[in-house]
């Protein structure tokens, strides 16, 4: 049986194009393999029914982030049929509590030549989804990518800033992307009131963290939580494990960002969610710990942020 762990960043739409059909029905099979296992292995406490560990089974969270405007309902109908489950009369599906979705807008075209119209679009796509059954358990992915730099950081902003409201609107956590613009990110999450002491109390994930330790003590001390993916595992990513280092356990999440960011030797193929199993042997022997161990502490993480906001 494959090992399995809870990936907090994995586009299903997009790994299922690489891997074909049947290759994204075996990925998401496991899950469905672990998770009952461990709910077989559970005991009745609050931990066990939140979905945290589960006597020797080890519950997996996956959660799919949103890129574009209109593509959250179009994903869950996806997964679902991946996963075998048809809708009801009623056009509603019956997904698993291991399976999360996020809705979100990437700053890229088109959606950045006009903000207002994407989040007239998300907010639609994100009733859709309340037709299908499922109340998404996050906002984003969203916010900067200085890197590509689709538009000017001024319109990034308005389109970010507007999803960070929209978290807060509706008291759900915010998956950030956030590249070449550590400073930029963090003005904007205080700006938006989001971050630092008097912060609204939205969880804030970097997510696919890409910066050094200054970046990270500065993204912690501002509340939020910091999330790894396979480049963890890169030669040249030294700063990248420096960071890993200051992170502590109640604030760690790790991912595939699948199909991207293989880890180690897989570099440059495409992804799944099973590949994260190597980024989590990774960070468990950069902080002496075993990948099971690491893996039951980003679970209930992982749980703890996205479970109870079903």
């Amino acid at each position: 049986m494959e090992t399995v762990y809870t990936d907090t960043h994995a586009h299903v739409e997009k790994f299922a194009e690489s891997l074909g059909e049947e290759g994204a029905k075996a990925v998401l099979a496991a899950f469905a393999d672990a998770n009952a296992i461990a709910g077989a292995n559970a005991t009745a406490d609050a931990n066990a029914a939140a979905g945290v560990k589960a006597g020797d089974g080890n519950p997996a969270l996956l959660l799919d982030p949103g890129t574009d405007v209109d593509d959250l309902p179009r994903r869950i109908a996806l997964a679902a049929g991946l996963l075998g489950i048809a809708p009801d009369a009623d056009g509603r599906f019956a997904l698993p509590p291991w399976l999360h979705f996020a809705a979100g807008v990437w700053p890229g075209r088109p959606a950045l030549d006009d903000p207002d119209a994407s989040m007239k679009a998300l907010r639609a796509s994100i009733a859709a989804a309340g037709r299908q059954g499922v109340r998404v358990s996050a906002i984003g992915e969203c916010g900067f990518d200085f890197h590509h730099m689709e538009a000017d950081e001024k319109t990034q902003l308005r389109l970010f800033s507007a999803q960070i409201e929209l978290a807060v609107e509706l008291g759900l956590p915010l998956i950030v992307h956030s590249r070449d613009a550590a400073k930029a990110t963090l003005d904007a999450l205080g700006a938006a009131g989001v971050a630092g002491a008097a912060a609204r109390d939205i969880p804030v994930i970097i997510h696919c963290f890409g910066y050094g330790p200054e970046e990270v003590r500065a993204f912690l001390d501002s509340g939020a939580w910091i999330s790894f993916a396979g480049n963890l595992t890169y030669k040249k990513s030294e700063p990248l494990r420096e960071a890993l280092a200051i992170v502590p356990d109640d604030r760690l999440l790790l991912e595939t960002d699948a199909p991207y960011m293989n880890p180690e030797p897989r570099r440059g193929k495409a992804s799944s969610p099973l590949d994260v199993v190597r980024t989590y042997e990774k960070a468990a022997a950069l902080r002496g710990t075993t990948a099971r161990a690491l893996a039951d502490k980003v679970s209930a993480n992982a749980f703890g942020l996205f479970a109870p906001r079903l």
